[in-house]
């Protein structure tokens, strides 16, 4: 499916009521995903920095962005796998990109494990740059790569 074969997305605020596909997306993307009481409490904490993908009314990606005195960590973002290589990651990047400097963001920072290479591709081909990798990001044996994104006003 090529994003130009496709209804164009919609690009919300999530709502409570999506948590539920924000869920089982996160689930089939990393299969070892935020317990459910986890995705609660971030979005209670966090749900206006929510950002949710809809096509044709089905949330098919997200993207949870936390802002804080000028860096923004994109803290996790997914689309779902029938979705994947036509740009709507892509698309769903750009729009998390504008939110954070909407929010008044200069850097944006993520992590990303070193054998998912179509994400750490996207992030590249956006123009994140490599920071550093770190063998223990998460702890014992959960290495991360970290990239960095410069926002231009």
């Amino acid at each position: 499916m090529d994003i130009a074969e496709a209804p164009q997305p919609v690009y919300r605020q999530a709502r409570f009521a999506d948590l539920e596909d924000i869920a089982a997306i996160e689930s089939e993307v990393f299969g070892e995903p935020y317990l459910y009481l986890m995705l609660r409490q971030l979005f209670d904490l966090h749900g206006s920095e929510w950002l949710v993908a809809e096509v044709a009314g089905t949330v098919i990606g997200y993207a949870l962005t936390l802002e804080k005195s000028g860096r923004a960590l994109l803290f996790t973002f997914a689309v779902a796998k029938r979705y994947q290589g036509a740009g709507f990651g892509r698309a769903l990047l750009n729009q998390t990109l504008r939110v954070c400097r909407d929010l008044g963001a200069d850097t944006v920072y993520l992590t990303v494990r070193p054998d998912n290479h179509p994400a750490g591709n996207l992030f590249k081909q956006a123009g994140f740059e490599f920071a550093e990798h770190d063998d223990r990001y998460f702890g014992p044996g959960e290495p991360r790569d970290l990239y960095e994104y410069r926002l231009h006003p």
